[in-house]
């Protein structure tokens, strides 16, 4: 009687497994199908996005007149920021003095992950001097085209990017200045960043301020007095005259005393 319990159970047992088992495999089936379902859909909306990023490249590409070429329109959408390399940023000197005749500096754009991207934009450079107000506060402004822009297209052992060498247009009273890049994209994005800028100053000598004095002002001095009387002079005696022949049988007495090579033998 107990085997056949026994036995009854676990029958019941093996089919419930089977059915769950069962039930699993249909869940899972679904959820393929559910998967591909989605794959499927997916790869239509990434071929229609394909198809309307091309046509928008090249809309974008004749709108640009030839300042963006083709292969740069991919990486138009790349740029997510621009920065200064501190670097090769800097003052410029020329001849060997004191003081910075130009200044230079290399600006990057770079991707999401600061990846250099080399995408010509217009752009705009302004050093200001924050310690001044006012007019004075702007050093100086620089704008360039993308079209200026690439011919500025650097690449070194220090990094890669676009480099500005540029004169002052106006001298700098302070050396350290701050340069202020704005980067305006093809697509009408812009980007600001902002760097110190360390120089060297040109010394301005100062101008003394002379004061003039007219001719009523000046005292006429007294010319110095020479006089021509005969005066009675003190004579101190001395003990020993320097200036007094040494006698000849003195030098004898040296010359024979001394043993010197050199010494001049008497005949």
């Amino acid at each position: 009687m107990s085997l056949l319990l026994v036995l009854t159970l676990c029958g019941c047992g093996g089919r419930g497994n089977s059915d769950l088992l069962e039930a699993r495999l249909r869940e899972q089936e679904d959820n393929i199908f559910a998967l591909q379902r989605d794959l499927k859909e997916s790869h239509q909306a990434l071929e229609t996005a394909r198809h309307q990023t091309e046509a928008m490249q090249k809309q974008l590409v004749k709108a640009s007149n030839g300042t963006l070429l083709p292969e740069q329109t991919k990486a138009l959408y790349q740029v997510t920021g621009v920065k200064v390399n501190s670097l090769l940023t800097g003052g410029v000197d020329l001849d060997n003095q004191q003081g910075d005749e130009l200044w230079t500096t290399l600006i990057t754009p770079h991707d999401a992950d600061g990846e250099t991207v080399k995408l010509p934009a217009d752009m705009e450079l302004e050093l200001v001097d924050l310690s001044q107000t006012g007019a004075n506060r702007r050093v100086g402004i620089w704008n360039f085209n993308s079209q200026e822009v690439r011919s500025h297209w650097y690449s070194g052992f220090a990094g890669s990017g676009f480099r500005f060498e540029l004169p002052w247009q106006r001298q700098p009273s302070n050396e350290d200045l701050t340069l202020v890049v704005r980067m305006k994209s093809q697509d009408g994005r812009i980007f600001n960043t902002q760097a110190p800028l360390k120089i060297s100053q040109v010394d301005q000598p100062q101008k003394s301020k002379v004061a003039q004095a007219s001719r009523e002002q000046l005292t006429p001095v007294e010319p110095a007095r020479i006089s021509f009387e005969e005066q009675t002079g003190v004579v101190i005696e001395e003990d020993e005259n320097p200036f007094e022949p040494i006698p000849t049988d003195d030098v004898q007495q040296e010359e024979a005393g001394d043993d010197s090579p050199f010494r001049v033998i008497q005949e």
